[in-house]
């Protein structure tokens, strides 16, 4: 979406650029002041797991008002409209603390909508954050291998809940478009996640040396699993991801390797989440 009118305004925020939330990293070092709490006129509602605001409601939206460094406003709008997606999202002007702010409200508020029972968003509660990774846990302890499929089903189910956990992240930290494996991308150059790879990847695995699959799509093409290349890790979890074929002889392998890839990325992905948390505070 386009920049406000006004990029020397201060800019209020109340879903993923609040202070505290997955993508005020991209604000911080932009920020000269931050006023704590604010609030907007308008109701606070949720559409597709994101916060949104119904400017004609006589309600307030409690939220931050981030003043930026006069230099750098325009980066800060950039990453801002470029983070939002305008078929959500429309610029609002609105008086926050007796000055004038910008404020990004709902497109059709009450299209598609629920009102957010929580006084305040915080996208930390969202259900594949939490309720998701418990499953996915539950799941994982409770398997042992079995010729029925069953348990190797179970596995692949929970695996792909993991990936859905990640894609939720890496949509709510770097961008909400549709481009899933340009964001998933993303996911390679976190410093926490490179710390934890090499944490939870070990090479004296029972066949020796680094892992691997083959692409179920070109089978002629393998993907390595290497705990010092990040950007590899990330094709491999990915790749498992996206390979459905389990039958024959292959079937203990297939089960090994399946739970082996969700253990590992279940713990690294907790481990990124901690550090994003982190992340995601005000340093002021």
């Amino acid at each position: 979406m386009e920049h406000p009118p006004n990029i020397d305004w201060p800019f209020f925020a109340y879903g993923l650029f609040r202070p505290g939330q997955l993508a005020f990293f991209q604000l911080r070092e932009l920020v000269a002041k931050v006023d704590e709490p604010a609030r907007v006129a308008g109701s606070l509602l949720l559409r597709d797991g994101l916060p949104i605001i119904d400017p004609d409601s006589r309600e307030r939206t409690e939220g931050a008002l981030l003043t930026f460094l006069p230099e750098r406003a325009s980066d800060a709008y950039d990453c801002i409209s470029t983070m939002e997606p305008d078929k959500h999202y429309r610029w609002n002007e609105a008086k926050i603390n007796g000055v004038s702010a910008n404020v990004l409200v709902g497109r059709s508020p009450r299209k598609g909508s629920v009102v957010c029972e929580d006084a305040v968003w915080d996208g930390w509660n969202d259900p594949l954050f939490t309720a998701a990774l418990e499953v996915v846990e539950e799941t994982l302890k409770s398997q042992v291998f079995d010729w029925d499929m069953k348990s190797l089903f179970k596995l692949q189910m929970a695996y792909l809940l993991l990936w859905s956990s990640i894609e939720r992240y890496v949509s709510l930290r770097y961008h909400l478009g549709d481009k899933v494996t340009a964001k998933v991308g993303k996911l390679a150059t976190e410093s926490a996640f490179a710390t934890s790879l090499k944490q939870h990847v070990h090479l004296n695995d029972s066949q020796g040396g680094y892992r691997e699959v083959y692409r179920a799509d070109r089978p002629g093409e393998r993907v390595v699993l290497n705990p010092h290349s990040p950007d590899k890790a990330v094709d491999y979890y990915y790749q498992v991801r996206s390979n459905i074929t389990h039958r024959g002889k292959g079937v203990p392998r297939d089960y090994d390797l399946l739970k082996k890839s969700l253990e590992e990325l279940l713990n690294i992905f907790r481990d990124v989440l901690k550090a994003a948390k982190r992340d995601a505070k005000h340093s002021a």
